[in-house]
C-alpha cells in the first residue's frame, strides 16, 4: 500500500458519507436545497459553522442553530443582487452546493476542471474573458466563500485552482475580478495579485484595450493602482 493510499480511502468513506448520509447531525439549507451533513466534518473546518453549532450551559447563550440543527443560508435572488455580483447577506445555491461537496471530497468542479485541460490551450488572448458564467467565476466565488465561512482550506484551493486553470482559460475574468475585489478587503492579496500578474503577462496597453477590463480598472481602483505599481516594478 502506498503512502497515499489511506488518504484515498478516506476521502473515499467521507464521500460515501456524504452520498448516504448516515449518521448526520446537522442540517443545511438554502433557499429549497436541503444538505444533510455531519458536525464532526462540517464544524472542524468551518469556523462559521463552528459557532453557529456551538452549546452552551446557558440556555440563552446558545445559538439558534445549536438548538435546532439547522442553519439556514439565505438564498441570493435578482432583488439582492449587487452589481459586483456578490452579496455577503446572501448566497447562490450552486456556491453552497460547492462548499458542501468541498467539506467531504476537499475538491470540487473536479470534472469541469479535467474538461478544460484536456481541451488545447486557447491561442487568443483574453479568449471568452467577458462571459457571464466560468470557471475563474466560480473560483473567485469559492475563495469568497472560504474567507467568509471560514474555511481556510477552501480558500487555499480556490486560489490554487484559479491560478492554475488561468493557465487554460480566462472564461469569466472580468465577472471574477469583480467579485474577486467586492468580497475581499485591501490586505487580502490572494486573487488580487493573480489577476494583477495576468493582466500586466498580457501586457497592460493590451489589457486595457479591452473595454470590460477597462471598465473594470476605473470602477475599482485598488485594481488600477496596483497595476501602476506592478509596471513600475514597486513592491505590492
Amino acid at each position: 500500500m502506498s503512502s497515499e493510499e489511506p488518504i484515498k480511502m478516506l476521502l473515499k468513506a467521507t464521500a460515501d458519507l456524504q452520498e448516504s448520509c448516515d449518521y448526520a447531525d446537522l442540517t443545511i439549507t438554502c433557499g429549497t436545497d436541503v444538505y444533510e451533513v455531519h458536525k464532526a466534518i462540517v464544524c472542524s473546518q468551518s469556523e462559521f459553522f463552528r459557532l453557529a453549532c456551538r452549546t452552551r450551559v446557558d440556555p440563552k447563550g446558545d445559538f439558534k442553530e445549536g438548538k435546532t440543527g439547522v442553519v439556514d443560508i439565505p438564498r441570493i435572488s435578482a432583488s439582492n443582487l449587487p452589481t459586483y455580483d456578490w452579496n455577503p447577506d446572501a448566497e447562490d445555491p450552486r456556491c453552497v452546493k460547492l462548499m458542501v461537496h468541498y467539506f467531504y471530497h476537499l475538491d470540487y468542479l473536479e470534472v469541469e476542471t479535467a474538461k478544460i485541460k484536456a481541451e488545447p490551450a486557447a491561442t487568443t488572448q483574453f479568449k471568452d474573458y467577458t462571459l457571464d458564467d466560468g470557471i475563474l467565476i466560480d473560483h473567485a466565488r469559492m475563495y469568497a466563500m472560504g474567507d467568509e465561512y471560514g474555511i481556510p482550506g477552501l480558500k487555499a484551493l480556490a486560489k490554487s485552482k484559479f491560478e492554475d486553470i488561468l493557465k487554460f482559460t480566462c472564461a469569466g475574468l472580468v465577472k471574477a475580478m469583480r467579485i474577486a475585489y467586492a468580497s475581499t478587503v485591501d490586505e487580502d492579496k490572494g486573487l488580487r495579485q493573480l489577476i494583477v500578474n495576468k493582466l500586466h503577462a498580457y501586457n497592460i496597453a493590451t489589457s486595457l484595450g479591452k473595454p470590460e477590463i477597462d471598465e473594470n480598472v476605473k470602477d475599482l481602483p485598488e485594481l488600477g493602482y496596483a497595476l501602476l505599481r506592478k509596471q513600475l516594478n514597486l513592491a505590492m
